[in-house]
């Protein structure tokens, strides 16, 4: 394995850790459903369908759970 195939694969292994992090701090209450659109439960906006196939039940928009996550440092 080479230099730069290492790179890819703690790159890959970081990605996945992030998204097992996410995942694990997402808001497991689900989204507020206005009109069959999935909706942040803080802020109202819609929230975008890839955030929902990489979230399932997401209940927050990005922008509240990084708010929500940097309070809670």
């Amino acid at each position: 394995m080479d230099m730069f195939d290492q790179a890819q694969e703690l790159e890959r292994l970081d990605r996945e850790a992030a998204l097992r992090k996410a995942r694990a701090t997402a808001d497991s209450e689900g989204p507020e459903w206005i009109d069959g659109v999935a909706c942040c439960r803080e802020c109202g906006e819609a929230i975008p369908e890839a955030r929902l196939k990489a979230l399932p039940g997401a209940g927050l928009c990005r922008a509240c759970q990084e708010e929500r996550e940097k309070g809670a440092r």
